[in-house]
């Protein structure tokens, strides 16, 4: 199995993350990628891009050096799950959502409280999938959550840096995506690179899901013609 894209990925205007636009576009190239969501952190993070960074995605070329370019957003889950403060208006370029538990914005807190939100998230229609469920600080009923992705048109993301920098990701993870696969729920596989040198780089989590036998079908961004047919059920002709 591969990925041909990647959607969880940050450029500078996060400024934890060491590369722009361009330098991801051409990391995905080397990497053998076709497409690339640039997918900075919304304005509630700390160090995130002010909300114009948001409202002025539509400027972002379609393609940079043979890659397409996805414009996006990692929302950051609050209590309850409210999403970041931002206006819809400045949300009108972005065409793919993660929406995400960050400590900085939600000090982790109690399973009942996580799943309320990942709840609330599921109800909201600006998000296209769930950001790194696998950490472990942030525990919830999985299977009720994941149960019902399929009703809400809600993607589940296997984060690969997660197994490297989360703790206890790998077997919330490999959790996950058993359910995923019983519950036939589509996923996406991400770097969530934040320098062009680790972009497409998902090899643990291509292992752990070729382990568990995870069908490929179900991997939305494992090949164009997927890729293709998610972003056109949601409006959008990317090749």
């Amino acid at each position: 199995m591969q990925i041909v894209a990647d959607l969880h990925t940050h450029t500078v205007a996060s400024t934890h993350a060491y590369s722009t636009v361009a330098e991801m576009a051409r990391g995905a190239k080397t990497r053998g990628l076709i497409a690339i969501a640039i997918t900075d952190h919304g304005p509630d993070m700390t160090d995130a891009p002010h909300e114009w960074h948001f409202s002025n995605l539509d400027i972002l070329p379609r393609q940079i050096d043979g890659v397409t370019v996805i414009r996006g957003i990692e929302f950051n889950i609050r209590p309850g799950g409210v999403l970041d403060q931002i206006s819809e208006k400045s949300l009108r370029p972005v065409e793919f959502a993660l929406a995400s538990f960050h400590e900085n914005c939600f000090a982790p807190s109690t399973k009942a409280m996580h799943t309320e939100a990942l709840e609330a998230v599921l109800h909201d229609p600006r998000v296209n999938a769930l950001g790194h469920p696998g950490n472990a600080h942030y525990d919830f009923d999985q299977e009720y959550i994941i149960s019902r992705c399929n009703e809400f048109g809600k993607l589940v993301e296997i984060n690969s840096n997660s197994f490297a920098i989360r703790q206890g990701s790998k077997e919330n993870c490999t959790a996950i995506a058993r359910l995923c696969k019983q519950y036939e729920v589509p996923i996406v596989v991400n770097s969530d690179s934040h320098i062009e040198n680790r972009v497409g780089y998902v090899d643990n989590a291509m292992a752990m899901l070729e382990e568990i036998g995870f069908p490929e079908e179900l991997i939305v961004n494992s090949s164009r013609e997927r890729l293709d047919t998610y972003f056109r059920s949601r409006g959008l002709q990317l090749f």
